[in-house]
């Protein structure tokens, strides 16, 4: 009897790479390469040479300063072109998928903020990115098929969003009259709850636009939250630049970014919880490795360290 070889997979075939995720990871690069320029641009700004004005949050004077800078209005055109970036990626998946991936933003932030320094990223550093890494590839390889459109429960929206509200009001009171450096981290994980609940409106007012029109947009009050809850994390974001170290306010922001959708994505929408065993000891284990990650970048060895200088 006559035998064949076995018939292999055509390339064809694999699985491709959903579209999301290129969107996402852009939109990273994007929202990073804003944050590290607005940081400069904060950083130098009167806020910050007012010493009196340390111990309180900044007011509007702040940001009339900070749009009189070009180098802040480059970073805000950067950080538009990220959220447009974002809106596309959470259209086309979930917020559980998207927002883990937007953790890259320190990935690529920590590189950009020492771009024109006589700086260079630490080894400990790097390792740390390649934990975090490796834990998003994990994520969303045990995920597997979630529906990007699931229905959304309001009443539990109503209780997220004042819970989120009520722990950006308490962060923001404990931020007064600390040591720079935890300012900057209380003050961003206020503004990585309120990016986690802007990105759960930026994707329900996506989907009405793109699947209704504008004119169903201006009518629905997704649109509407979306903008006031936008403008308070962009404050509150700028003030944590402007406070303290780039680092702990990104990471701070990071961080808690994804942890918050994760919860929201599956709190709001009808969306399963992991049961499976190996789903979940696969999403522990990735959790794991994005918070070790996270913890090395805290680390003094993970400072950035001067750049060598060849010998001759």
């Amino acid at each position: 009897m006559r035998t064949f070889p076995p018939c292999r997979r055509p390339l064809s075939a694999r699985p491709p790479v959903p579209a999301f995720v290129p969107l996402a990871l852009l939109a990273a690069f994007l929202l990073a390469s804003s944050a590290a320029v607005q940081q400069r641009a904060a950083a130098h700004s009167r806020y910050v040479a007012d010493d009196e004005a340390r111990a309180v949050i900044p007011g509007p004077s702040h940001f009339f300063d900070l749009v009189t800078r070009p180098l802040w209005l480059v970073g805000w055109l950067l950080n538009i072109a990220g959220f447009l970036m974002q809106a596309l990626a959470l259209h086309l998946g979930t917020l559980t998928q998207v927002q883990p991936l937007m953790v890259t933003q320190l990935v690529f932030a920590l590189p950009l903020a020492l771009v024109g320094t006589r700086l260079r990223m630490a080894r400990t550093a790097w390792w740390a990115v390649g934990s975090i890494c490796a834990g998003l590839a994990l994520l969303l390889a045990v995920q597997g098929e979630v529906p990007a459109h699931a229905p959304l429960d309001r009443v539990r929206m109503g209780i997220a969003t004042a819970a989120i509200a009520l722990a950006v009001a308490a962060l923001v009171g404990l931020s007064c009259a600390r040591r720079p450096a935890m300012r900057a981290a209380l003050l961003g994980t206020a503004a990585g709850l309120l990016y986690a609940l802007s990105a759960l409106l930026l994707k329900q007012t996506t989907d009405v636009t793109l699947t209704n029109g504008l004119h169903a947009t201006v009518t629905h009050w997704h649109a509407y939250a979306l903008c006031g809850v936008t403008l308070t994390s962009l404050w509150l974001g700028q003030t944590a630049f402007a406070v303290g170290p780039m680092a702990a306010a990104i990471t701070a922001m990071t961080i808690t970014n994804p942890a918050a959708a994760y919860a929201l994505g599956l709190l709001v929408f009808d969306l399963p919880a992991p049961r499976h065993p190996g789903v979940t000891a696969g999403v522990a284990v990735a959790a794991t490795l994005v918070v070790g990650g996270v913890f090395l970048l805290s680390r003094p060895s993970a400072l950035p360290r001067p750049r060598r200088t060849a010998r001759r």
